[in-house]
């Protein structure tokens, strides 16, 4: 007894120096598959550490909320024997956390030192790899043309139709950021608004930012690759940005690695830009502000994000030459993949589409703090990702007009995602 009772404690004490008797899990996204005719649920990184995607029974995945560094090893077993009737022995529930740690989808000492090498090697890069080339987009150039120009002639595309008799007074766009497959068309008819545009300076890219980071707002000094050739980051208007809110606002340049937000709009301006003019950007990645939405506090009072607003509105006021704002905001994410209980039905899809037109007519109006309570009023349950974003456009861009160009909906019942393209205009 004496013996089996020691080995326990050696099994837990190798656990414990692992960092494993209390696994943690990362920030992950799940999607129910089938594999073999079997149910599954497939767990992948959107911070992109983990270079594989983890396929579990829905018994094991059913655990993963208790995967929350407060319970213990058995506290995972009692609540798998409570749940299921059934005993799941320490060493299978040490393996299925130990697949997971090698994985990198465990906070653990061993992604620690991953994501110290790999963000380590992000920092001493002169540019930001084309991340996505070849899985969201062709990588090869000519592809990649003949690939954007067929998103211009789809069948929800703008076809022929030039730009709005507005499109001279256009200060910002709203466009997706769902993948080009999904959303291009949409992207296609936000774009076709900067065609007749005179030559733009700077374009002060606002994305998402999809995974957590400790500040507002994510600055970076590297230079965005693409297939099609490189997309400066502006290095006059930067500098002039940090020396008015300092350094730290660089502390999150390694949420950029991966983002895509901001990856596919510097395509897509690659292609639109005439080759003869200058293209540079200005990339803000923008975090969530959970803690204001879920208080209903607007996050335009005095605040650090409104204080970093308010530099940088001053700074683009004194550069020279035309800065567009452009917004990489995706907007509704519903159905089981994002935490709803069912199925998304047709009606919902017209609840949806209702609820997210009336929120974009803050937009239109220009209205910042109506924008942010359309979305909060109902506890954000439509998960509005493109929030932060579209409010600091809003914030900045004071007075504008709005006009939605085009909505659009990708339906899939297990998570639909809904996007749009606004041309923002400097009053008439």
């Amino acid at each position: 007894m004496g013996t089996r009772e020691e080995e326990r404690k050696d099994r837990g004490a190798a656990a414990e120096a692992e960092g494993l008797e209390y696994p943690r899990l990362r920030p992950v996204e799940a999607h129910p598959v089938e594999i073999d005719g079997r149910r599954a649920i497939a767990l992948s990184d959107p911070q992109h550490y983990a270079g594989k995607v983890v396929c579990l029974s829905p018994e094991a995945a059913s655990l993963l909320g208790l995967f929350d560094g407060r319970h213990s090893l058995l506290d995972i077993q009692a609540a798998f024997a409570r749940r299921f009737g059934s005993l799941l022995f320490r060493e299978e529930l040490l393996a299925l956390v130990r697949s997971l740690d090698e994985s990198l989808l465990l906070d653990s000492p061993r992604f620690a030192e991953e994501r110290a090498a790999v963000e380590a090697e992000f920092r001493r890069a002169s540019s930001r790899p084309a991340c996505f080339a070849g899985k969201g987009y062709p990588a090869e150039a000519e592809p990649l043309r003949r690939y954007l120009d067929r998103l211009f002639t789809a069948p929800d595309g703008p076809g022929d139709a030039g730009p709005t008799a507005s499109a001279g007074r256009l200060v910002g766009l709203v466009v997706p950021h769902i993948d080009f497959a999904r959303g291009g068309a949409c992207y296609a008819w936000g774009y076709r608004e900067t065609a007749a545009l005179p030559p733009v300076e700077r374009w002060l890219i606002l994305g998402t930012a999809h995974a957590p980071m400790r500040r507002a707002f994510a600055l970076t000094t590297k230079a965005f690759e693409t297939p099609l050739g490189r997309v400066e980051t502006e290095e006059a208007g930067l500098e002039r940005l940090l020396a008015r809110v300092g350094p730290a606002w660089l502390e999150d340049e390694a949420a950029h690695r991966a983002e895509h937000s901001i990856e596919f709009q510097a395509v897509f301006l690659r292609h639109c830009v005439p080759p003869e003019r200058p293209l540079s950007i200005l990339p803000v990645l923008c975090g969530p502000f959970h803690e204001d939405a879920d208080a209903r506090h607007s996050p335009g009072g005095a605040s650090e994000r409104a204080d970093f607003l308010a530099a940088l509105r001053e700074v683009l006021a004194a550069l020279p030459g035309r800065t567009m704002v452009l917004v990489s905001a995706d907007l509704a994410h519903v159905g089981p993949q994002f935490g709803d209980p069912w199925p998304v039905t047709s009606g919902r899809l017209r609840q949806v589409e209702a609820a997210d037109r009336e929120m974009l007519a803050a937009v239109e109006a220009g209205d910042a703090e109506a924008f942010f309570r359309s979305v909060v009023r109902d506890g954000d349950t439509r998960r509005i990702c493109g929030l932060p974003p579209i409010h600091a456009a809003l914030s900045l861009l004071r007075g504008v007009e709005g006009r939605l160009l085009k909505y659009g909906q990708w339906h899939d019942p297990n998570g639909t995602v809904t996007f749009a393209a606004l041309g923002l205009y400097a009053g008439g």
